[in-house]
């Protein structure tokens, strides 16, 4: 990751990742899609489609919340002002 003051701006930072932060973040997700396949080549046919069938149902909300459209609702336990 590299820094830089912005220009425009001394309250701001701009952060940029490097090529080799790059090659880390392939390097790691191949080695977690990998280890994921081998958990998965372990479940018996039955539990692989009860999980295709789950994650196809929650696909909708997950992305949802990976875009941040989900960020609108209070978290458990807050009041309204």
């Amino acid at each position: 990751m590299t820094r830089v003051d912005d220009p425009h701006d001394g309250r701001v930072v701009l952060v940029a990742i490097t090529d080799g932060g790059r090659a880390l973040l392939a390097e790691r997700r191949r080695d977690r899609t990998a280890r994921l396949a081998g958990l998965l080549a372990t479940l018996p046919p039955e539990d692989e489609q009860s999980l295709a069938t789950a994650v196809r149902a929650a696909a909708p909300a997950l992305q949802r919340l990976a875009t941040g459209a989900g960020r609108t609702r209070r978290p458990p336990g807050s009041s309204a002002s």
